[in-house]
């Protein structure tokens, strides 16, 4: 467990919230109001059934008794009769009148509706009369009699708490440690006193679940093994080991449908995941009536042994009340380390509630002794004062949390954001790639994960092995990679829209992947790995059309500039832009934007375009061209403002989301809070600053919303300070910074101040000032690999794998070319011409050919009288316009065009290496006659110098590539 550290200031009110309907100013007065008191955990709970915009405008949080990053999150799961959307929540849905018992485990705002997770072991305390000590009909198909009637007006929470007075006239109260739940059911003092439990019975299917009841020892024990969130493939076992203080009155199990009473054991299991056996077994305990009865359960993904022993170690003889303290005291340490000053109570409480339940995740999988298993089914012990965090953002791969959450834990608990980095290390380690099982989600974003965090100081655990698994598994032949299309991707810079499966949104999301790995090897001295990352990173180009300015789906054709960037789909229903429309994904390019702003045309253009983005913020997905801010793509689009010198159009956006999307009611959350990210997300907001670039710890600053803010982290030193007096009476806008005493124009913050700490004076004004719009007052765009060559387009005879220069898995042989004279390095006159190209000497694997996306190729000041340009068209033929940058500042425009490479040389080309044959992805070799051509060379102006060459912005009908760019 977490030291408990005395929390800064008094609760001025004491007691447990209620649900929250409307403001919380009739509970205090805002100053009042300490952050304890302030979390509502009822915010989020219901789905907002008026909105319809692609993900569910449902936060999916849930009251429950939890401790910060606790494994339990001990909890009532709601049933409610009619639309089964609705009812049959994987949680707690705030419309439903039945409870379905309570679980050990939950996954906080998870999206996969009717597979949730979680749920594990649920306890059903049941009021009604039993026949010869045998409950009236077998919860394996009558699970629905046994659902409790309750209502809100009986329930109270806090952190760490919840109880509730059900209709049955039991209570039920429920607190937990970080592995043991500790249940307290108080029956009413006529009619018999049984706990049902349901052994099989959590929120996704089960294959196997095994009871055991030892009388004599007042100990239930047993396991499952299922299939966790979302139910895509990956599959676990649980534990659990519970004691009570009272002794069985009487006890008996089921199986299916029979019915044991005295049996102490049953069993039900099959490796067959094919198959579903919820609430096929379990065990009913009965005891004295009227009992008040307290049962400690303990958890474990290892075995009962360790479940016993969780709760043995962590609760031993504490009582219900001192485990409840002792939770109170770890959230208030918690919540303390973001000490809010001022704000009206409706505001605190929307902060300290998503405060709150960004603390919920990641969740432990280590037992007490230090015993895990890992992803190899493997057992492990940590190193004593680590912990393995086994669900770092549930789909896998971290989509949701690498651009908010983890981010928060980073800055409040830089102990667990080490951990999450040695975790993930872990799970490379035992996999071989970086993400564990099937993942849900598109990315390798826990790699963005680990060197964001690594920025921000999460520096102990190994850091070489890290870059060493990346680099080793994220290049062809993709063998290694669990990126979907790594092979297309890693060959040819792209994804092509025919992939479907939301390709163009992938290649953003793997050019940022990239991104975050070149960042973590330039902070460990690995130029070669910096320069190939950082060369992948700019591969958003190759999916941005210079025609109509905007990212879209690319063809092996050309780009489909018919596709509507309103949705999400295409015509043929092909996905390519993930949860979000083309306009939303847009701007998905957080390591770069200068120069994706560049390229739409300017700042002024790119501006009116944003407006029309923030015209509405939570449109949805559904044929828009507002924002979708409740969901996890568009998180950074606020901040965008920043790189187009106007920050304050960043804090009007972010006030009207605060206030237009967040509330304290149960539908308070806009959208499902996947792990705490949404939530993370709102506290930023409020905190002024984001981390926008993805990958690094850099922050971006828009406002604070609060006067005073101390970020206190536990474990860490590195104290943040803000001041802002003057926000609380309507002075929103920066004028003037200082940051550690020495003023301040950028709009941003390096990761330095993360890792040591600083103090934020602001100067706020109700009116818009000129801070941070200057051209250096922007944040860092990192351009680093945009010049650089982007195609593997030569393979070795029989590895195919090793590249792609077209979107079909063919590339040229370079056995054959070396022996046409094309080998690495070589030398190739255009004869009568006096130009020489140079063949690329790229190694397999490696880039050896340009994708044009306006890359510079530099000259060094060279006199020169023509240009040729030394490619081929796949597809072709493809056409474009390069120009000649010379040394005075003028320039020159200059047609390029090739020839299909499987086609003879068209006028203006001729065909200066011709091969038999070309390589398969397969490692086989088709026929056919191929060729490299060199276009006719163009005079230049001879009084001039040559300083450099801008290939083609882009390129019409099939793709171009360029080997090479000679002058002569």
């Amino acid at each position: 467990m977490t030291p408990v550290r005395a929390w800064r200031r008094a609760a001025l009110v004491a007691g447990c919230l209620v649900p929250m309907l409307a403001s919380t100013a009739a509970v205090a007065a805002p100053s009042e109001l300490s952050a304890f008191d302030a979390v509502n955990q009822f915010i989020g709970t219901e789905l907002d059934q008026t909105q319809n915009k692609s993900n569910d405008a449902y936060g999916n949080t849930f009251p429950g008794a939890t401790v910060p990053f606790g494994m339990v999150q001990l909890s009532p799961t709601t049933y409610k009769e009619g639309n089964a959307g609705v009812g049959e929540k994987g949680g707690y849905e705030y419309t439903a009148d039945l409870i379905r018992g309570f679980g050990m485990t939950r996954y906080d705002g998870t999206g996969c509706t009717g597979r949730y997770g979680g749920y594990e072991f649920p306890t059903i305390p049941y009021a009604g009369a039993l026949t010869g000590g045998v409950l009236p009909s077998s919860p394996a198909t009558n699970i629905k009699d046994y659902y409790l009637k309750f209502s809100h007006a009986n329930e109270v929470s806090q952190p760490g708490y919840y109880g509730v007075d059900l209709d049955n006239d039991v209570k039920t109260e429920l607190t937990a440690t970080s592995r043991t739940g500790v249940s307290r059911f108080d029956f009413p003092k006529s009619g018999d006193s049984t706990l049902i439990l349901d052994t099989s019975g959590p929120n996704n299917r089960t294959f196997g679940s095994e009871v055991t009841i030892d009388p004599q020892t007042r100990t239930v024990s047993g396991w499952m093994y299922g299939v966790d969130v979302c139910d895509n493939g990956n599959y676990y076992k649980a534990y659990f080991s519970t004691t009570y203080d009272h002794d069985f009155a009487s006890y008996g199990t089921w199986t299916d449908e029979a019915l044991t009473p005295g049996s102490t054991h049953a069993i039900k299991s099959t490796t067959d995941v094919g198959v579903d056996y919820r609430h096929d077994t379990g065990a009913w305990l009965t005891f004295k009536q009227g009992s008040k009865v307290v049962a400690k359960t303990g958890f474990s993904y290892t075995s009962v042994e360790n479940a016993a022993l969780n709760r043995d170690t962590e609760v031993g003889h504490d009582g219900f009340n001192d485990v409840k303290n002792d939770a109170k005291k770890l959230w208030k340490n918690a919540l303390g380390t973001v000490d809010a000053d001022g704000g009206s109570a409706e505001q605190r409480t929307k902060f300290y509630t998503a405060l709150y339940h960004a603390f919920l995740n990641p969740t432990p999988r280590d037992d007490v002794n230090g015993q895990y298993v890992g992803y190899d089914d493997k057992l492990y012990t940590l190193a004593k004062g680590h912990h393995f965090y086994k669900n770092i953002n549930f789909p896998g791969t971290g989509w949701d949390g690498y651009r908010s959450q983890v981010q928060l834990v980073a800055l409040t608990f830089p102990q667990v954001a080490n951990d999450i980095n040695r975790s993930i290390v872990a799970l490379t380690q035992q996999t071989g790639g970086w993400a564990p099982g099937v993942s849900r989600m598109q990315g390798d974003n826990l790699q963005v994960i680990l060197a964001t965090l690594d920025d921000m100081g999460a520096t102990d655990y190994d850091r070489a092995a890290a870059l060493a698994s990346m680099k080793a598994t994220q290049v062809l032949p993709a063998t290694t990679t669990k990126r979907t299309d790594g092979y297309q991707y890693f060959a040819t810079g792209m994804i092509e829209n025919r992939k479907g499966d939301f390709a163009t949104s992938r290649t953003l999301e793997y050019s940022a992947d990239d991104f975050a790995i070149a960042q973590l090897a330039d902070r460990l001295g690995d130029k070669p790995a910096y320069d190939f990352f950082m060369a992948r990173a700019q591969n958003w180009m190759n999916v941005f059309d210079p025609e109509t300015q905007h990212i879209r789906p690319r063809e092996r054709t050309g780009f489909d500039r018919s596709f509507d960037l309103r949705v999400r789909d295409d015509s043929a229903g092909r996905g390519q832009f993930n949860q979000s429309t083309g306009y939303q994904y847009g701007w998905n390019v957080p390591q770069n934007l200068s120069t994706l702003i560049a390229k739409r045309g300017g700042v002024a253009k790119a501006t009116a375009e944003l407006d029309v983005l923030m015209a509405q913020l939570d449109a949805g997905a559904y044929t828009q061209t507002g924002n979708y801010l409740s969901n996890q793509a568009p998180f950074g689009t606020p901040w965008v403002y920043n790189w187009l010198q106007a920050p304050a159009k960043a804090t009007d956006v972010l006030y009207r989301a605060v206030s237009e999307m967040y509330d304290t009611t149960p539908t308070g959350l806009p959208g499902n809070d996947d792990t705490g990210s949404l939530s993370a997300w709102y506290v930023f907001a409020n905190l002024g600053f984001y981390p926008a670039i993805y990958g690094t710890g850099d922050l971006v600053i828009s406002a604070p919303m609060f006067d005073k803010i101390v970020i206190d982290p536990i474990g860490g030193s590195a104290k943040i300070k803000i001041n802002a007096k003057g926000t609380a009476t309507g002075a929103r806008y920066v004028n003037a910074l200082k940051v550690d005493g020495k003023s301040r124009t950028a709009s941003w913050l390096d990761s330095s101040v993360v890792r040591k700490g600083g103090t934020l004076d602001f100067t706020m004004k109700s009116t818009v000032g000129t801070w941070g719009t200057g051209t250096a007052d922007i944040p860092p765009s990192y351009t680093d690999g945009a010049d650089a060559m982007n195609n593997v387009g030569t393979t070795p005879d029989g590895q195919g794998n090793l590249g792609s220069m077209d979107l079909s898995d063919w590339s040229l042989s370079r056995n054959a070319l070396a022996a046409a004279g094309a080998r690495p390095g070589a030398q190739l006159p255009l004869a009568g011409t006096g130009t020489v190209f140079t063949w690329p000497a790229a190694e397999p694997g490696k880039p050896d050919n340009w994708l044009p996306h306006g890359q510079r190729v530099e000259f060094d000041n060279v006199a020169a009288s023509t240009v040729s340009f030394l490619g081929l068209a796949t597809n072709g033929p493809s056409a474009g316009t390069a120009t000649v940058q010379y040394t005075d500042g003028t320039t020159q425009q200059v047609p390029v065009s090739f020839g299909d490479w499987a086609g003879t040389a068209p006028a203006g080309n001729t065909a200066l290496v011709t091969v038999a044959g070309r390589n398969n992805v397969n490692g086989t070799a088709g026929d056919g006659t191929f060729r490299v051509f060199a276009t006719q060379p163009v005079a230049l102006d001879p009084a001039k110098v040559v300083d450099a060459v801008t290939l083609p912005q882009g390129s019409d009908k099939g793709m171009m590539h360029i080997f090479d760019v000679a002058v002569s």
